[in-house]
């Protein structure tokens, strides 16, 4: 705005006027009056425009000046969350750095910032600007004013979180209480992403005609992809239906004979020759005249049949004689019992080792029982070797039992498809098709199928006889190996961004999802974190979902994670249990070599997921940045956050990264 003095202005109309009136009324000398005034009005005229041109030049000066502070002001918010002292200290660094008076000689120079509450910092810049040649006629400056304002304004983005949601999650900042209380890092995570909803959605100007995503890959030691396979979105095919896993199995080999009694066959028996009262008594015992007694067995030895007899006294008629020494005919009583019987077999022992087993029933996510134990008397109808769910199955049919049954559920976390032992990955090895990011599985090559994490088969049998080992009655050191299954992964979803200050219900409640246990491998999450935002996988028709409406989508992976990467042998991971099944290092590995084949397996799939085209933010909580965290980001968009609030300023400062600062006119 240029605005001249107005008293100024005033008294110049009124000479001016007045000079004219003087040469109309006096008619000598008319042609010098007549070239006076036209030289005072060209004067006037160049002046002037030299003057606005200057003050042309000192507004638009000023207005720079005034939106390079806006947008250092804002950009400055974007990192903190407020709008305070040291915000508002770096936009007027950033005015006075733009604003030259010098060349004007302007005075006077105001400039005030403030935040709307909206998300926008606005300012108002005002200067007085000396006039060179205006000055003669009374217009000694003029006041320049301007106004400016920035926000961050949202182009449609997709944004796949990628989360540690290991166990020291659980513990606050400095390492204690962990218990995953308010204090929490999960806590603060979880509202962390709330608020990361909340600075991008009030970024959206145009919510209909911008689409804002978010998708979600929680890890630990492996990833769960239940939702995505209850859902639909990964078909059970993707998933072998026999696979190796380091498992119990039983052997039942020692027969053992079941006998079945039969009804008793009752009748009577008489003596071949007349015997005394006496020895007649004493044969209806079966005592006489060998002293045998009853019962008698008879026939087997099992499994044929055998035989119970048992005697007793009918009756003694004389036929001759007298006293003690009289004879007569003896009869007594006879039962038989025959028994048969079936071969059944006995538990043997237990063999710990790596076996085939077949899960396909539990592709399906119910039920599925298991066996966990087993009496050291339970029997089978066959002699063989079991592996738990097969024995499981012959629960309740006759001729088994003693078995310890577990109604066990395929929670969704997978083990990964093959891989190779190559500790550089770079470049990929074709072998290597856990790193395989689009590819999807054929359902004739079982090594390009995933694979079920399955904690109630996979069994821990020790340190020491690693190959196998044979016990009869389990171990405190032989168990079930234990879950590290993370919260499910979901694949992109609309935000509803309309009401800025309050988190869609769908995400609110996912969130709240997120629980802290587990081991940390940061490749299984960055590898299924590009895996569910690659436009050209088994997820593209997520990824580029109305590509028509949306054709220009900016594309950002934020991988947060609170410690360094630390697989361990003995950890049941998406690479199997590395101690037995040597997955990913060579055998006798320890955790440290481990770490470096992993770590390297990590890199591998930041950089292919930053050849898709997403920018990838790595953020460090409560954890030293390691080289491979600022390896992985995009150049310069790795951060360290060192307690709750760090963290949530950190999701903003990215949010309005992700979000374009433009000026808001």
């Amino acid at each position: 705005m240029l605005r001249p003095s107005k008293a100024k202005g005033d008294q110049f109309r009124a000479s001016m006027r007045s000079l004219i009136g003087s040469l109309l009324r006096d008619t000598a000398g008319n042609t010098l009056g007549i070239v006076l005034a036209t030289m005072i009005l060209l004067v006037s005229l160049a002046g002037s425009g030299t003057d606005m041109a200057r003050a042309y030049m000192t507004k638009t000066s000023l207005q720079n000046a005034c939106d390079a502070g806006v947008l250092a002001g804002r950009k400055a918010m974007a990192t903190s969350g407020t709008y305070g002292t040291s915000e508002t200290a770096k936009a007027n660094k950033m005015f006075n750095f733009n604003f030259n008076p010098n060349a004007t000689n302007a005075n006077s120079i105001t400039f005030s910032t403030s935040s709307t509450g909206t998300g926008a910092v606005t300012g108002t810049a005002s200067t007085v600007m000396p006039t060179v040649v205006m000055g003669i006629f009374g217009f000694k400056t003029i006041t320049l004013t301007v106004a400016c304002s920035a926000e961050l304004q949202m182009a449609s983005a997709d944004v796949m979180f990628v989360l540690d949601t290991t166990g020291s999650m659980a513990c606050d900042p400095n390492g204690t209480d962990c218990d995953s209380d308010s204090t929490s890092k999960i806590a603060g995570l979880r509202q962390a992403i709330r608020d990361f909803y909340k600075t991008v959605a009030n970024a959206v100007v145009d919510k209909t005609n911008t689409r804002i995503r978010f998708g979600f890959v929680p890890y630990t030691a492996t990833v769960n992809m239940g939702g995505l396979v209850a859902a639909g979105q990964m078909p059970t095919s993707y998933f072998a239906d026999n696979q190796p896993f380091q498992t119990a199995l039983a052997n039942f080999n020692t027969a053992v004979y079941v006998p079945t009694a039969g009804s008793p066959v009752a009748d009577t028996e008489t003596y071949g020759s007349n015997i005394t009262s006496a020895n007649c008594t004493n044969w209806g015992k079966n005592t006489w005249p060998t002293n045998i007694g009853s019962p008698v067995s008879g026939g087997g030895p099992a499994p044929a049949n055998t035989t119970s007899t048992t005697y007793s006294w009918r009756s003694w008629t004389l036929v001759s004689g007298s006293g003690s020494s009289a004879l007569g005919t003896c009869v007594r009583n006879r039962t038989v019992t025959t028994t048969t019987y079936v071969t059944r077999y006995q538990f043997t022992n237990w063999v710990f080792q790596a076996a085939t087993v077949n899960v396909s029933a539990f592709k399906g996510m119910g039920t599925v029982p298991v066996v966990t134990n087993i009496a050291a008397n339970a029997t089978v109808p066959t002699a063989g070797t079991y592996d738990m769910p097969s024995l499981a199955a012959l629960d309740g049919t006759p001729g088994v039992t003693g078995l310890t049954i577990t109604n066990s559920r395929w929670n969704g976390c997978i083990e990964e498809r093959q891989t190779v032992q190559n500790l550089g990955m770079n470049p990929v090895p074709s072998g290597a098709k856990d790193l395989d990011i689009d590819s999807a599985p054929s359902t004739s090559d079982p090594t390009t199928q995933w694979k079920l994490n399955e904690e109630d088969l996979e069994w821990y049998r020790g340190s020491t006889n690693v190959s196998s080992r044979t016990e009869t009655t389990l171990r405190s050191d032989t168990y079930r190996i234990g879950s590290q299954c993370p919260p499910r992964a979901m694949l992109f979803t609309d935000v509803d961004t309309t009401a800025p200050t309050v988190v869609p219900t769908w995400l609110d409640n996912y969130v709240n999802t997120l629980v802290a246990a587990g081991s940390t491998y940061h490749d299984i999450g960055m590898i299924w974190g590009a895996r569910l935002a690659s436009p050209s996988g088994i997820f593209a028709s997520n990824v580029t979902a109305e590509s028509t409406k949306y054709p220009s989508v900016s594309r950002h992976i934020i991988f947060m994670t609170d410690g360094e990467m630390a697989p361990t042998t003995t950890a049941y991971s998406a690479y199997g249990l590395e101690l037995y099944d040597n997955r990913v290092a060579p055998s006798g590995s320890g955790n440290s070599t481990l770490t470096s084949y992993h770590n390297n397996r990590f890199l591998a799939a930041c950089t292919r997921a930053k050849n898709l085209g997403y920018t990838v933010w790595v953020i460090g909580f409560g954890t030293a940045l390691t080289t491979q965290m600022t390896t992985c980001a995009t150049a310069g968009r790795a951060y360290f956050a060192s307690n709750t609030t760090a963290l949530n300023n950190t999701f903003k400062f990215i949010a309005g990264q992700v979000a374009d600062l433009r000026i808001n006119k």
